[in-house]
């Protein structure tokens, strides 16, 4: 995989973004920070909860945006870190993911309204979600939606940690 013009590194309580090597932000919206903010910590978030998570990221990225305005005419975006391998594996169904994955929008805008709909102890069940992600995944859908809507993207490329690092 060739280098990304802009990589998205996901941690728990923030998102790194990274433009081409040559600007770099953090904005505090990781997938368990909006677990605990937007999310208000929601067995089965409500509408008006996932409104704000999805818009709080928009609202993050709109400062990234107006810092460095080549943000919105990246040609590939890569999302980095564990979080972002789990909605690829439950994307997939499957623990098993290739080292670097592309996530259609369609299959994410999907994965998002099956999981937003389900309370934890269903979407537990889901192949390829790892008990410990069971909370934080609804954040990940937001962090990468709020993400590839914001930048009309129709696919963002996911890669762990170590695929990540190998990169130039």
């Amino acid at each position: 995989m060739t280098p990304a013009d802009l990589t998205v590194h996901m941690a728990d309580r923030a998102v790194r973004i990274v433009v081409e090597d040559s600007a770099e932000f953090t904005l505090p919206i990781g997938p368990v920070a909006l677990f605990d903010g937007p999310l208000e910590r929601s067995d089965l978030p409500s509408p008006i909860q996932l409104t704000n998570a999805l818009g709080l990221v928009q609202d993050h990225l709109d400062d990234a945006i107006i810092a460095a305005p080549s943000i919105m005419t990246a040609s590939s975006v890569l999302a980095v870190g564990l979080h972002a391998v789990e909605l690829a594996r439950v994307e997939i169904g499957s623990r098993d993911v290739p080292d670097t994955y592309e996530l259609q929008r369609s299959d994410a805008d999907e994965v998002f309204r099956t999981l937003a709909l389900e309370p934890a102890i269903e979407r537990r069940h889901n192949p390829g979600l790892d008990p410990t992600h069971v909370d934080s995944i609804i954040g990940t859908c937001c962090v990468i939606l709020g993400i590839m809507r914001r930048l009309d993207l129709s696919q963002i490329g996911i890669a762990g940690p170590t695929e990540a690092a190998k990169m130039p």
